[in-house]
């Protein structure tokens, strides 16, 4: 499934929880099971996780490590 960002138009296939692009929040309910990429690794984390299981890297948009 590929999510078209209403924001900036990107198309996401990451299953992520914001714009691979603009870094746009998605609505809950847009993803069944909804997962947070990292940008450092690409390691597919659950959503409420504030930080990467893998490198660490924080995960959400303004948050500072």
């Amino acid at each position: 499934m590929v999510l078209t960002c209403p924001r900036c138009g990107c198309e996401n296939e990451t299953r992520s929880s914001f714009c691979e692009r603009c870094l746009h929040e998605f609505p809950s309910d847009v993803w069944d099971d909804r997962r947070l990429i990292c940008p450092e690794c690409r390691y597919d984390n659950p959503y409420a996780n504030d930080h990467c299981e893998r490198c660490h890297e924080p995960l959400k948009p303004g948050q500072a490590e």
